[in-house]
C-alpha cells in the first residue's frame, strides 16, 4: 500500500522514532509502545524548516560578499527554504481546520 509520501524533500528529515512504513506498528507483547510526542514531531520538523531558512540566508550572504558564484546554489537553497515553509504553513493550516471542526462536535 502505498501513502503518497516517497520520499522527503532534500533537508528535510523526520524526526528520531519516525519512519514511513506500510505495516503496522508492532512492539513485543508487555513493552510499552514509545512512541515521540506530537510536541517533538512538530518541534523538530519546525526547526529543520528553520535549518533550511537558515542556510538559504547563508548561502545569500556568501553569494553577496563575494564567497560563492554559483548562483543556481543559492536559488535552489531558497526554493527548498521556501517549499518546506509553505509545506509547514499548510500543515499548520490543516491542524487548526482539524481542531475547529473538533470543537464544532457536540457530546
Amino acid at each position: 500500500m502505498n501513502n503518497g509520501i516517497d520520499k522527503l524533500p532534500d533537508g528535510l528529515k523526520l524526526p528520531d522514532g519516525l519512519r514511513p512504513s506500510t505495516e503496522p506498528f508492532r512492539t513485543p507483547p508487555g513493552r510499552p509502545v514509545e512512541r515521540p510526542s506530537f510536541k517533538k514531531v512538530i518541534g523538530e520538523l519546525v526547526k529543520d524548516v528553520d535549518s533550511l531558512h537558515k542556510s538559504a540566508e547563508k548561502a545569500t550572504e556568501m553569494l553577496v560578499t563575494g564567497e560563492l558564484e554559483d548562483v543556481h546554489q543559492v536559488v535552489v537553497a531558497m526554493e527548498e527554504a521556501q517549499i518546506s515553509f509553505r509545506l509547514m504553513m499548510e500543515m499548520r493550516n490543516k491542524m487548526v481546520e482539524a481542531y475547529k471542526e473538533l470543537m464544532k462536535m457536540q457530546v
